[in-house]
């Protein structure tokens, strides 16, 4: 009989998530007021929707009906086939379940099951009718305006008070599990139209039991992590308020904090580019702001604050002393104002599972490009055009190659597709160039930005396709040359490094002048 990945605990040990085959509990049929449903059958769920890709998973939406009539509208994140045969991602993905299945917050996204499908392994999480915070910060700029003061500072207080409660998350005898999120940043925030905030993606999360990682890996997104992440260090709770504070600045400035055109930049950024308090670039943000926000980017983790709680309460005092009336509906009025009413009022309706077909196809892409034979017909013609795609938008964590950090790990999270003229939908062919000299040694600058690497090194991460190279070493003259990279391509570059002139001594050049002249006696 097939059997269904469950979550119960017992009082000795960690919960159980089993694995099972779930295929003949979906009903052949389903319909709503809004129209029929096709999609494609899997497990006892029917995928209606199409929510992200990316190079390791894909995120649908999926309907469950259950008996007497009983539907949830989940969202389903299933590991793509070439993954599910590698027992070191499996392993992880397992992990991510485990760890999730017991996160049980309101700041935190629900998990409800984990399975396998035909040798394909797969979440359900619960479907959250909101926006993430990339998305939320991409229309601000498009639409040329500030988030409000009080809502950055709301939004990144319920941040912390999710992160709060997974770091104090202990194994059911009681010991600490010491978990550290290791990639909070604006794709894992999902703001709902409820004016809920929710913590999405602990794909990479590390705990006392996980921390056996492969030599060199960082994981996370580059320009939300820590300097003691980036530098392979151990990380605990601090790590993850650095990376709220980065957020929070981003939310406040509306710019990226530490994103250069190359990764290596980027890094450089992080361990030494100095901070600008946000004040600086927004007039209207409060000295109390800054202060918050600059202790949580400070450097040395001593110096930030202890935990996301503390954290969370130094926001909390902020927003009771400068504003009083700030609530969840000012959130969700925001939230509406910049998306419109009718995308509020769809993804509602999805959450409530009501006229599905015609509100999921407002806002993503339908599930009817699949085989024929997994289509679930429910008064609709197989042949039927199926509905307008919109752009799907993967949100990979690109990793770089460090000194001591080697290795690159990709990661999908699970957010709505944007439209087309979204900035972070547009996918670009990342460039690399391999750069060398004689004497080695050099100190390399990208596009007027150190990147703290010296020759011979490669440069990943470019998406520029001219390129400014400068070539630095103590004795020489420096060299710089504007270079074309080809996309996608490796580009290498060799320079010869010529003695810096040194000026004659007056000294010596007398004394050459005076043998000169003897010799002309």
């Amino acid at each position: 009989m097939p059997t269904a990945s469950t979550h119960a605990e017992r009082d000795d040990e960690e919960p159980e998530i089993a694995i099972g085959e779930l295929r003949d509990l979906v009903t052949s049929t389903y319909d709503t007021s809004g129209g029929a449903l096709v999609g494609e059958h899997f497990g006892r769920y029917m995928i209606v929707g199409e929510v992200a890709t990316g190079g390791m998973a894909e995120v649908f939406l999926g309907v469950h009906k259950g008996l007497e009539d009983f539907v949830k509208v989940v969202v389903i994140k299933r590991v793509l086939p070439q993954w599910s045969s590698s027992p070191e991602f499996v392993r992880m993905f397992i992990d991510e379940a485990r760890i999730a299945a017991r996160l049980d917050h309101p700041n935190i996204v629900r998990t409800y099951e984990f399975g396998e499908v035909d040798g394909q392994y797969f979440t359900t999480m619960e479907y959250l009718p909101g926006e993430d915070l990339t998305k939320t910060l991409n229309r601000l700029v498009q639409t040329k305006e500030q988030m409000p003061v009080h809502i950055a500072a709301g939004v990144v207080s319920q941040v912390c008070a999710g992160l709060h409660f997974a770091h104090q998350l202990t194994d059911t005898v009681g010991r600490p599990l010491g978990l550290v999120h290791r990639d909070v940043n604006p794709s894992n925030v999902v703001v709902t139209y409820g004016g809920e905030v929710k913590l999405i993606d602990f794909g990479v999360a590390k705990t006392t039991s996980n921390i056996k990682t492969q030599t060199g890996t960082i994981k996370g997104k580059l320009s939300y992590m820590s300097p003691e992440q980036i530098l392979g260090r151990e990380t605990d709770q601090r790590s993850d308020v650095f990376s709220t504070g980065v957020v929070l600045w981003e939310l406040l400035a509306q710019r990226p904090l530490f994103t250069r055109a190359t990764e290596a930049a980027t890094l450089y950024a992080i361990l030494n580019d100095p901070i600008t308090p946000p004040s600086r670039v927004r007039s209207d943000v409060p000295y109390e702001l800054d202060l918050i926000v600059m202790q949580a980017l400070a450097r040395s983790p001593g110096d930030r604050f202890a935990s996301a709680e503390e954290m969370q309460e130094a926001l909390e005092q902020f927003l009771e002393h400068q504003f009083p009336k700030y609530d969840a509906r000012s959130l969700a009025r925001m939230l509406e104002e910049l998306f419109g009413a009718d995308r509020a009022r769809a993804k509602r309706s999805i959450a409530q599972t009501r006229s599905l077909s015609a509100n999921i196809s407002l806002v993503m892409k339908l599930r009817t490009d699949v085989r024929r034979n997994d289509l679930l017909a429910t008064g609709s013609h197989p042949d039927e055009p199926p509905a307008p795609r919109s752009k799907l938008v993967p949100i990979l964590a690109i990793l770089m190659l460090l000194g001591i950090a080697a290795g690159v790990v990709y990661l999908v999270s699970a957010t709505d597709p944007s439209s087309s003229s979204d900035p972070v939908a547009a996918e670009v062919a990342h460039a690399s160039i391999k750069i060398e000299s004689t004497p080695a040694g050099a100190a390399i600058s990208i596009g007027g930005e150190p990147t703290g690497l010296t020759t011979p090194a490669t440069i990943s991460g470019i998406t520029a396709r001219d390129v400014a190279i400068r070539l630095e070493l103590p004795g020489h003259a420096p060299i710089t040359e504007q270079v074309m990279v080809p996309a996608g391509a490796t580009l290498t570059k060799s320079y010869t490094f010529e003695a810096e002139a040194r000026p004659r001594q007056r000294g010596a050049e007398g004394r050459d002048n005076s043998a000169k002249h003897r010799q002309d006696k």
